[in-house]
C-alpha cells in the first residue's frame, strides 16, 4: 500500500505531464494559427523565368532571294544574323550616297551656300540628276535632298567638292571612314556610285556602313523625307523633289531609313533598316532586279525574327507571377502578362533579361482580367519595353477572416484541427480523471 508522501507524487507528476499535454496542444493551436495568417502571404511575386523562351525556329528553311548578294545585319547583336554571298565584290550603285550624306553632314553645315561651277549633269546623262546649271546657288541642305530623294548624281558630286575641294580628295575622306569600321573589301572613288573598276564594296560591308551611318539621326530623317522644294533661281526654275526609297519600300512594313540603287532594272541594289517587336536589322540586297527587290526585303524581315536570337519574354496571357488579395475566398491570386514582348541579348544568353515587377494592391471581388500592376524587361542593363500585370482568375469575397488574409479554405482546415484539438483535449482529460479514480486510494 503507498504511502500518503508516495501519492502525493504521482499525483504531482501526472498534474505536471497533463499542464505538459495542454503547453503542447496550445502551442500546436498557436503555431496552426500562425500558418494559417502566414501562409497565403508566402506568394510568388517574382517573375516566373520559365516564362521566357527562345524565339528562334531551329526549323526555319532559308527563304530564295533574286539577289545575288545579300545580309542581314542585327543591330541588337551587332553581326550578322543572315549571309548570301556576302563577301562577293559587287557595285553598289547609288546606296554609295548614304555615305555621302552622312560624312557632309559630319562636316558642313545645312545652311551653307554652294555655288555651281559647271553643269556636271551631262555626265551623267543617262543617270539620274537635277540639271544642275552654272552659276545657280543651293544650300547644302536642298543638295542633300536631292542626292537622297532623287538620287541626283549631280547633287552629289558638288556636295564632295564642298566637303574635301575635289571629288578624289572626298574619295579619299570615303574609304578612311570606311577602314575605320572594318570593311576591308570596299573602295570608292566618287561620292555618287557612279560604276567604276574601282568602286566596290560587298553586303557584309555595306551593311556596316549603312548601320554607322544610319546612328546619325539626322540622315535618317533625310532618308524619310517624303518631298522637299527647291526655289526658282535666276538660272533655274523650282524643283519639287519626291522620296524614290519611300516609292520602292511601300508594300514593306516597319523601313525606318534607307536608299536604292540601280544601273539596269536586273541589276540595282538596296541599304535600308527596319524594326518590329524589338528587332532591329540593316539588310542590303545587290545586284538584284526591281521587279522582285521589294519581295526579297519582304521574305528576309520575316526570316529575321526566325533566325535572329533572341528570346520572348512570357507570351499575352502567360502566368508569370501571383499576387496577395485582400477579402477574398482565395487569398492568392495567379498573374500574367498581357503581350508578348521579344528581347535580344548581345550575349544571346537569357541571363542577360531581367524583368521588374511592381503589384497593386488587390480586394476582392475581382475579375480576370484586372490590372494587378506593371512589369518592365531590361536588357543588357536597359530598359526595353514596359506592359501591364492582369489577374489571370475570377476571386470572389471570403468570409471574415480573409480580411486577415486568411482563405476560405484556410479558415475551414484551421476551425477542423481546431476542433479535432479539442476534442483530443477534451479525451486527455477523460482519460486523466479515469486513471485518477482508479489510482484513489480505499479507505
Amino acid at each position: 500500500m503507498l504511502s500518503d508522501d508516495e501519492i502525493r507524487k504521482i499525483i504531482i507528476k501526472r498534474k505536471k505531464r497533463t499542464y505538459a499535454i495542454r503547453r503542447a496542444l496550445a502551442g500546436a493551436l498557436l503555431l496552426i494559427v500562425l500558418f494559417l495568417i502566414v501562409l497565403p502571404s508566402r506568394v510568388d511575386s517574382s517573375f516566373d523565368r520559365e516564362a521566357i523562351k527562345s524565339s528562334v525556329d531551329e526549323a526555319a528553311a532559308e527563304p530564295e532571294i533574286a539577289a545575288e548578294a545579300a545580309e542581314l545585319y542585327s543591330l541588337e547583336l551587332e553581326r550578322p544574323v543572315y549571309q548570301k554571298n556576302a563577301d562577293r565584290i559587287i557595285d553598289p550603285y547609288s546606296i554609295t550616297k548614304i555615305l555621302t550624306c552622312y560624312l557632309v553632314l559630319e562636316n558642313l553645315d545645312p545652311d551653307k551656300k554652294v555655288k555651281i561651277t559647271k553643269n556636271k549633269s551631262v555626265d551623267y546623262v543617262d543617270g539620274s540628276h537635277i540639271l544642275l546649271l552654272e552659276g545657280e546657288e543651293l544650300t547644302v541642305r536642298d543638295l542633300l535632298h536631292a542626292t537622297m530623294l532623287t538620287s541626283a548624281n549631280d547633287a552629289a558630286y558638288y556636295l564632295a567638292i564642298a566637303a574635301a575641294g575635289s571629288e578624289e580628295a572626298f574619295a579619299e575622306m570615303m574609304n578612311k571612314q570606311v577602314e575605320e569600321w572594318g570593311c576591308e573589301n570596299t573602295h570608292f572613288v566618287n561620292p555618287n556610285g557612279w560604276k567604276h573598276k574601282d568602286h566596290y564594296t560587298t553586303a557584309h560591308d555595306m551593311a556596316i556602313i549603312t548601320a554607322r551611318c544610319f546612328e546619325s539621326e539626322a540622315l535618317r530623317e533625310l532618308s524619310t523625307t517624303k518631298k522637299y522644294h527647291i526655289g526658282a533661281n535666276e538660272q533655274s526654275d523650282e524643283r519639287n523633289l519626291i522620296n524614290f526609297f519611300l516609292r520602292s519600300v511601300k508594300e514593306a512594313d516597319n523601313i525606318t531609313c534607307g536608299k536604292t540603287g540601280s544601273w539596269e532594272e536586273d541589276d540595282c541594289s538596296i541599304a535600308l533598316e527596319f524594326k518590329e517587336g524589338n528587332l532591329s536589322a540593316a539588310l542590303v540586297l545587290l545586284r538584284d532586279n526591281m521587279e522582285q527587290r521589294t519581295e526579297d526585303i519582304i521574305k528576309l524581315q520575316e526570316y529575321s525574327h526566325k533566325v535572329t536570337p533572341g528570346f520572348i519574354v512570357g507570351t499575352e496571357g502567360a502566368v508569370v507571377c501571383s499576387a496577395r488579395v485582400k477579402g477574398g475566398e482565395e487569398t492568392v491570386v495567379p498573374v500574367a502578362v498581357d503581350k508578348s514582348i521579344y528581347a535580344y541579348p548581345k550575349s544571346g544568353n537569357d541571363k542577360d533579361i531581367k524583368v521588374a515587377l511592381q503589384t497593386e494592391p488587390l480586394e476582392a471581388p475581382l475579375k480576370k482580367g484586372t490590372k494587378a500592376g506593371t512589369y518592365t524587361v531590361i536588357v543588357d542593363g536597359k530598359e526595353l519595353e514596359s506592359g501591364n500585370l492582369m489577374t489571370a482568375a475570377d476571386v470572389e469575397p471570403g468570409w471574415l477572416p480573409s480580411i486577415l488574409y486568411i482563405s476560405n479554405q484556410s479558415t475551414l482546415i484551421g476551425l477542423g484541427i481546431i476542433a479535432f484539438a479539442l476534442c483530443l483535449r477534451s479525451l486527455l482529460k477523460q482519460v486523466t480523471r479515469s486513471k485518477r479514480r482508479k489510482h484513489k486510494p480505499h479507505h
